[in-house]
């Protein structure tokens, strides 16, 4: 597996990463409705190109892909909130997960100077919850927010090292 930086060539594939994912993650989680609305609304490709660009040209901002055999397979986008890293975007495609990519992902990150880590995910997000409590992640509090018309609760975890 390889990790590098994301370039604007990447926005189509990482656009269409966060579809597949997001929907795989949030089938039992979501509306209907809501789900339609994510697809319509998240990820606009120009979005995700302002998003790399920005990555580029300032320090407090990564965005990297993960590839196999050259095919990027995930991405993680992460800025810094005043000293604390914030990852708001952490993606693998379904096929692709349990297989070390996103702790590669987020190791890459914490390599380049990255810390704490922060991230919020929806509570019912098992999977991700596991996945980032594993990689030793504690769960720090939880709130209430309104994704997509459908309000969730949202756990906030950290990593401090």
């Amino acid at each position: 597996m390889e990790i590098r930086e994301a370039v604007p060539a990447d926005a189509s594939r990482i656009h269409d990463i966060a579809l597949t994912s997001w929907m795989d993650t949030y089938e039992e989680i979501y509306s209907e409705r809501s789900k339609a609305h994510f697809v319509q609304e998240a990820y606009p490709q120009e979005e995700v190109v302002r998003a790399i660009r920005t990555a580029e040209e300032a320090r407090g901002e990564y965005f990297n892909v993960g590839l196999i055999d050259g095919e990027i397979v995930g991405f993680i986008h992460a800025i810094d909130v005043e000293g604390t890293w914030e990852i708001v975007r952490l993606y693998v495609l379904p096929k692709y997960q349990q297989n070390g990519i996103g702790r590669r992902l987020i190791r890459e990150l914490e390599l380049q100077g990255a810390s704490p880590i922060e991230v919020y995910v929806e509570s019912r997000n098992y999977k991700a919850r596991h996945f980032l409590t594993s990689y030793g992640f504690k769960e720090i509090s939880e709130t209430t927010e309104e994704v997509f018309g459908q309000v969730e609760p949202v756990t906030r975890l950290q990593r401090i090292y």
